[in-house]
């Protein structure tokens, strides 16, 4: 098991989030030194999101074996499925379901976020130190994470500042990896505007945030190579 201590402790001290992680560390799993990994099999994380499919759109467009990583729900995630994909059933917050998911996968694509009614420690936090650690334990060769623009920046706003800790988790692991700072999406436009009409000041994307969002995605299969 994994107690964490604040991760200001365990990431770094620059990294102000006041939460405690109890997400429990997978045992390690021995795939063996000689199974072969395709370079082109990705997992992805958080795949029926805006940004996952979308993800998962481009990577089946550039000839990758795509893995999807799909909580079990009542409505299946058959677009995927109809895409290409293959879908795995596993939860974040149940980190024993995390490791049969990467068994064979080369590169992790990390696009999830926990649902507004959850706890945001849940998934941001908990459930994704629980990922990063069984990619360590299981040899995954790159993990490529989605981030939030300027989110180092912005301690104020929970999430943001959940990201930025995770930026640092991931890099105290030793892991190959790649952090990508996106802009927000659009939609979350009247999230924006409530947030206003409270008098609270949320960051706000720039044109050229946006344009810089689309060159990302266009640059995928740079950053699972």
């Amino acid at each position: 098991s994994c107690a964490r201590p604040h991760p200001a402790r365990a990431v770094s001290s620059g990294c102000r989030l006041v939460v405690t992680c109890n997400a429990q560390a997978a045992a390690p799993i021995s795939i063996g030194q000689g199974t072969p990994v395709r370079p082109t099999s990705v997992l992805v994380v958080g795949a029926t999101g805006t940004l996952g499919r979308q993800v998962v759109r481009r990577a089946l467009d550039e000839g990758y074996d795509v893995r999807c990583l799909v909580r079990p729900r009542p409505a299946p995630a058959d677009f995927l499925r109809d895409w290409g994909a293959t879908v795995v059933n596993a939860d974040l917050s149940k980190p024993e379901t995390i490791p049969a998911t990467l068994v064979g996968v080369h590169t992790v694509i990390d696009c999830a976020t926990g649902r507004p009614e959850e706890p945001i420690r849940t998934v941001d936090w908990e459930g994704k130190v629980a990922l990063i650690q069984c990619a360590k334990a299981m040899g995954i060769q790159k993990y490529v994470f989605y981030s939030i623009h300027n989110c180092d920046k912005h301690p104020e706003v929970p999430l943001m500042e959940i990201k930025y800790c995770t930026e640092r988790f991931i890099q105290d692991t030793g892991l190959d990896y790649t952090i990508i700072r996106l802009c927000g999406f659009m939609q979350v436009d009247a999230v924006l505007f409530l947030g206003f009409c409270f008098g609270q000041e949320i960051p706000f994307p720039t044109h050229a945030d946006v344009r810089l969002q689309k060159q990302f995605l266009a640059k995928l299969p740079v950053y699972c190579s």
